[in-house]
């Protein structure tokens, strides 16, 4: 039996789906079961838990073979106590193996506002006691698209400086997990997921031009300056986790690319490229 925590998630959703079309038996952890309606297919068995209860996971977690720990989200001492939970309930229902998405920024010097949480969760891991698999995830194109090229309007400004990143799509993030999971193979426990190029924010951008028929051009700018425009929109800890993740990028902790993606599927990366094209409406002509 295989478990996937965040179910109703775009990711958790996806690996549900992949593994129930590929005839394994699998369950979604929900917050309250309502939720998952018209979100997993109908024949999901569901069990109920949240990350902030830590005897509501053991009792989720209980009879489970392979556990698909799908990260937290939200403030970052939050994310940190919910994984810490997850795994430690795993470990005390004993689940035979855990597969986790962590993230490619968790390096010590790292001044990534979530770097330190899943550095965490990756130590926990590693003394839990329960085999696992890590996934280090690079920046999603999803994320891309959704937090700064669709709402930007003719110019995308942030403290990123000439940094470079290879994005990756969370339809691809779920195929790479769910191909883990069906395995359970102990062989790696580590694989690094991301796009197959590294773009700067100028051809991000320009792709997204070249997609949308939409202006728009990529202008660094001080993280002081990015802060004090980010606070008047949005709620923290959001502003400081953006500014933080440019900042990161600006230092190159984005940069590298990796071929697990295509190891572990037997297929390339959609591009970011194919992403924008599959996913953006095109601005009619004229228009």
């Amino acid at each position: 039996m295989i478990l996937v925590t965040g179910a109703t998630g775009h990711v958790g959703r996806a690996v549900v789906s992949r593994l129930a079309s590929s005839g394994h038996e699998v369950a979604a952890l929900v917050r309250k079961p309502g939720a998952a309606q018209g979100r997993l297919p109908k024949a999901t068995a569901l069990r109920v838990g949240d990350y902030e209860d830590a005897s509501a996971l053991k009792a989720a977690f209980t009879g489970i073979d392979e556990l698909v720990l799908i990260s937290s989200d939200g403030a970052a001492e939050a994310v940190m106590r919910h994984h810490a939970n997850a795994i430690e309930a795993a470990a005390a229902a004993a689940v035979r193996h855990i597969t986790f998405t962590s993230i490619v920024d968790i390096g010590a010097g790292s001044p990534f506002y979530y770097a330190p949480a899943y550095r965490d969760a990756e130590r926990w891991l590693a003394a839990c006691g329960v085999p696992s698999t890590i996934l280090r995830c690079g920046l999603y194109s999803d994320f891309i698209l959704d937090t700064w090229l669709a709402p930007a309007s003719g110019e995308l400004v942030l403290p990123a400086g000439q940094g470079l990143v290879a994005p990756v799509s969370r339809d691809d993030v779920a195929a790479a997990v769910a191909a883990v999971a069906a395995k359970a193979d102990t062989s790696r426990t580590l694989y690094t997921i991301t796009g197959d190029r590294a773009l700067g924010f100028d051809e991000i951008a320009a792709l997204y031009v070249e997609a949308t028929a939409r202006p728009l051009r990529y202008r660094p700018c001080p993280i002081g300056d990015y802060l004090a425009s980010a606070s008047a929109r949005l709620d923290p800890p959001w502003p400081q986790a953006f500014a933080t993740l440019c900042a990161s990028i600006a230092e190159g902790r984005y940069a590298a690319t990796s071929s697990d993606f295509t190891t572990l599927t037997g297929k390339p990366p959609e591009s970011f490229r194919d992403f924008l094209v599959r996913t953006v409406p095109r601005k009619p002509a004229g228009g």
